[in-house]
């Protein structure tokens, strides 16, 4: 059975697929996989994966729920390498106890101002900004101070100028995940867990490779010079099956904002795809 992913190629993430792929690592664990991927960002709400043309999606966990609203059966199969950043621009920042934030109003920035930053910044004033790129042009024209987002925005405001006041992967939680269509992963099991194989394989070939090595393989992988050149100190963190503390902590957190309606019961949303099946 092969794996249909549509996965977007700006995002960081994607190059362990790809680079699986390069390295034949997806054949040498005897699992098919076809990817297609989009060159930037769509914003389109991860139709691919809820049309079914995927049978997976990265994304943080704000997305797999809302999905099971939407009416999508779906499993989280493990975490992911945290890669959501807060980032300030050039600008001088006035006060940090009210920065002003640019975030997508789907995202986790309420969360993570409710348990992580909490402390740091008690009286954020938010700004909604679903596109990335208008994110930047605001942070730019000084309208907010800092936004929330992944590379390779992150970067791109890193470059002119700004820091990183947070990051996710300082966090003792991880609300990004992988999730994948249950039914294909029920009927699919054995691939599945041939595909994290592989994954875990180029995560560790990746991460202990030189600068210059990790930038080759993006190069191959298609990545222009620029994006490819950010790679050079990019590690992957190594996959772990998703903790049911955090899967709570988010729906609980959505449920009391009213972005979802319903509770979801973690064992059944949380499968662990690195326990070989009886089949395999």
């Amino acid at each position: 059975m092969t794996i249909h992913l549509t996965l977007i190629k700006k995002n960081p993430l994607t190059l362990q697929v790809l680079l699986a792929q390069k390295l034949g690592l997806f054949q040498k664990h005897h699992v098919s996989v076809n990817l297609s991927t989009t060159e930037d960002f769509l914003f389109d709400g991860n139709n691919p994966f809820f049309c079914g043309t995927s049978d997976a999606m990265v994304g943080d966990t704000t997305f797999f729920f809302y999905m099971l609203k939407r009416g999508k059966d779906a499993v989280i199969t493990s975490d992911l390498t945290r890669t959501i950043h807060l980032v300030a621009g050039r600008h001088p920042i006035q006060d940090l106890s009210h920065l002003k934030i640019g975030a997508n109003r789907a995202g986790l920035l309420r969360l993570f101002l409710e348990t992580d930053l909490k402390e740091m910044i008690p009286h954020a004033s938010i700004t909604w900004i679903n596109n990335s790129y208008e994110r930047l042009a605001a942070l730019d024209k000084g309208e907010i101070e800092a936004l929330v987002a992944i590379d390779p925005f992150v970067t791109d405001v890193l470059e002119t100028g700004g820091k990183i006041l947070w990051s996710l992967a300082n966090s003792s939680h991880n609300w990004v995940m992988w999730a994948f269509d249950r039914t294909f992963y029920e009927q699919n099991q054995g691939a599945v867990h041939n595909f994290y194989q592989a994954l875990e394989d180029t995560t560790n070939l990746f991460n202990q490779a030189s600068p210059n090595q990790r930038i080759q393989w993006a190069k191959d992988c298609g990545y222009p010079e620029k994006l490819a050149s950010r790679f050079a100190t990019f590690t992957f963190e190594p996959y772990h099956p998703y903790a049911v503390e955090d899967f709570n902590l988010c729906q609980n957190w959505m449920y009391k904002n009213k972005e979802i309606d319903q509770f979801y019961d973690p064992h059944q949303c949380i499968v662990n795809p690195f326990k070989k099946p009886a089949s395999c």
